[in-house]
């Protein structure tokens, strides 16, 4: 679980771990969860998100995309070196 003041750079471990889980469960390529598009995104908050989306619904809003921020919301783990 992410602790409070937590940063990207130090939850990233638990998101990889995170991601190879949900994409072992997968026989095809992940998909956005919010349309048909292909995912760009893994969407990841210990107990509460486990999403993949893509590029057009992923949010800085939403979303912690940069690995210098506090964890105060998903993290968005990058699927392709595009978005990295």
């Amino acid at each position: 679980m992410a602790r409070p003041g937590e940063h990207a750079a130090e939850a990233r471990g638990r998101a990889d771990d995170a991601l190879e889980m949900a994409l072992a469960d997968r026989a095809n390529d992940p998909q956005c969860e919010a349309c048909t598009s292909p995912a760009d995104f893994f969407l990841y908050e210990p107990e509460r998100v486990a999403a993949f989306v893509c590029w057009e619904h992923v949010s800085p809003v939403s979303a912690v995309v940069s690995e210098a921020e506090p964890i105060d919301r998903p993290l968005a783990v990058p699927l392709t070196e595009e978005f990295a």
